[in-house]
């Protein structure tokens, strides 16, 4: 079964991506807690490159007009008791 993404924004990429370097932090600490410097170079660059990323997605974000809020047409009709 092939599930459509909709409503996918930059946003939700940004999320997605601090999820992602949070684990790789995570990964980090343990590899150098265990001696393992090899993982934690090659740890420290895929953490760059996603916070490289994360920097684009985020100046993308900030430069994308934020959306106008609903318009309410005769709002005091909506909250008399019928």
């Amino acid at each position: 079964m092939t599930v459509a993404m909709t409503g996918f924004s930059p946003a939700d990429h940004a999320m997605g991506l601090e999820l992602q370097l949070e684990e790789l932090r995570e990964q980090q600490e343990r590899a150098r807690v265990q001696g393992r410097t090899s993982d934690v170079e090659r740890l420290q660059q895929e953490i760059g490159q996603l916070q490289a990323e994360l920097a684009a997605t985020t100046e993308m974000l900030s430069s994308e007009a934020a959306p106008e809020p609903p318009q309410l047409h005769d709002g005091e009709k909506l909250s008399r008791p019928r």
